[in-house]
């Protein structure tokens, strides 16, 4: 999804995204077994941290990883037993809304395991540091405002277009060009929000600029960052209308996606599926699933 992102939001969401683009299970269980080693190589390369921070702030890392392994592991495991019962049955309107709205509380569940880890570690940040910071949000910035899809709409679209591809390959396996054109045409109405993703994601790493140099404590920070990355409390209403879209158009394609795929692509989806769902029970102490809840 195209939504703002920090570095609070990558210290577990990188995690997450990792392990489901992993085929099987020793992939996941080597992903999971060096993930505090890559979080910890990732905030210090993007903070500039000092030994005694990282040390100091290990605790926090691992108190963070232990509570989703107890919590959070059982919860995918359930979510991606939805999706392969889903994909077995059939996707349609009630279990493609059902998969998108779990898939969305559990980004909120990883973001706010995220926010916790991050705050005690940005309020122990230095002014060189917060200069740093600073710095490398504009330099992000004045990247991202350069890339020349944003002076052509039409070379949006087809990027657009070929991420959607691309991801929905690594599930099903290479598309056939009807399939192809079918995502086109699914997602092609989507509006494009590249500059308003943009700009709010700078207008809200401004603010925490001005947080982290005015000294805010951990709780002010917390309760910023869970605003801004867990409950998304002060988006543009165009943002707003835009994710309700995107929620819609992953909706229509599962069901006519779903619906086209030929055996040697169920076959291939319901296996990544099955493999997704064993490797996050494995990976539990104490092994257990908890089923997907759908409202009516």
């Amino acid at each position: 999804m195209n939504r703002p992102r920090a570095f609070t939001r990558t210290l577990l969401l990188t995690l997450l995204a990792t392990l489901v683009i992993l085929p099987g299970c020793s992939a996941i269980q080597l992903a999971y077994g060096t993930a505090p080693f890559l979080i910890k190589r990732y905030v210090d390369s993007y903070l500039a941290l000092d030994s005694d921070q990282l040390t100091q702030w290990e605790p926090r890392l691992t108190a963070m990883l232990d509570t989703h392994r107890v919590t959070e592991l059982p919860q995918l495991a359930g979510f991606f037993e939805a999706f392969y019962k889903a994909s077995s049955e059939g996707f349609n309107a009630n279990n493609a809304r059902c998969l998108t709205s779990a898939f969305v509380d559990l980004y909120r569940r990883h973001a706010r395991l995220a926010v916790g880890a991050a705050a005690p570690l940005l309020a122990q940040l230095t002014p060189a540091q917060v200069r740093g910071l600073d710095a490398n949000f504009a330099a992000q910035y004045a990247k991202a405002r350069n890339r020349p899809e944003l002076r052509d709409s039409a070379r949006q679209v087809r990027k657009r277009t070929g991420r959607y591809i691309e991801r929905i390959e690594e599930w099903t396996g290479p598309l056939r060009a009807s399939q192809r054109a079918l995502v086109e045409e699914v997602s092609a109405p989507m509006p494009d929000t590249t500059v308003a993703v943009l700009e709010y994601r700078t207008q809200k790493r401004n603010e925490l600029i001005r947080l982290l140099r005015a000294r805010a404590d951990e709780a002010a920070l917390r309760d910023f960052l869970t605003a801004w990355l867990v409950d998304y409390r002060d988006l543009t209403p165009a943002l707003v209308s835009a994710e309700e879209q995107l929620g819609k158009t992953v909706e229509t394609l599962l069901i006519r996606l779903g619906a086209s795929l030929d055996s040697a692509q169920r076959k291939y989806l319901n296996n990544r599926l099955i493999s997704l769902r064993d490797a996050f029970m494995h990976l539990q102490n104490a092994p257990r699933l908890v089923p997907v809840s759908c409202r009516a």
